[in-house]
């Protein structure tokens, strides 16, 4: 219900703020990470604004380096992927992307050297020729985003490996 950046704004006027009109505050990482305290694996998304985000891939891998769970970061910025070996050494990163247009596909492609370990890919614009890549001939875990009925559900899992998921229960899901 707050109009503005996230750079903009101190962790203290964030966490102040309300979560969709109820009194539910939003929490700090750190706040998230203690509260799951390593029962289940945590994938965390870093985005990014360039020339506002100096510290973040350190800042986010510090936290992720002592969460008593399996961890993994992913970003859709190539700036920030860039950073995850040198300052999240050991904990797989991941490439967050879209489309089927080349010149988005060859920047997909060329994340593949900075040592990812997974992409997610937009559901809706698969099959693609990255996606295939990543998984038949490099073995990478391949997720979709985001999943919202059973159509997509049955694209994920004809051509990916798991799904991010909204509005409904996946433990209800038929995969066919």
């Amino acid at each position: 219900g707050q109009d503005g950046f996230v750079w903009q704004r101190t962790a203290a006027e964030m966490t102040a703020l309300r979560v969709g009109g109820t009194s539910d505050h939003l929490p700090t990482l750190q706040q998230a990470l203690d509260l799951v305290d390593g029962r289940v694996p945590m994938v965390v998304e870093l985005k990014g604004v360039p020339g506002q985000d100096e510290g973040l891939v350190e800042s986010v891998g510090e936290m992720l380096k002592h969460y008593k769970g399996k961890a993994a970061i992913m970003s859709f910025d190539h700036w920030l992927i860039r950073d995850f070996p040198k300052h999240a050494p050991g904990i797989p990163g991941g490439l967050t992307a879209y489309g089927n247009d080349v010149k988005l596909i060859e920047a997909h492609f060329a994340m593949l050297a900075h040592d990812i370990a997974f992409a997610s890919y937009a559901a809706g614009d698969l099959p693609n020729r990255f996606v295939s890549f990543v998984r038949e001939r490099l073995k990478m875990p391949v997720i979709t985003w985001t999943v919202l009925d059973q159509p997509a559900v049955d694209l994920t899992f004809r051509y990916a490996d798991q799904m991010t998921f909204e509005g409904f229960e996946p433990d209800l899901v038929q995969v066919a």
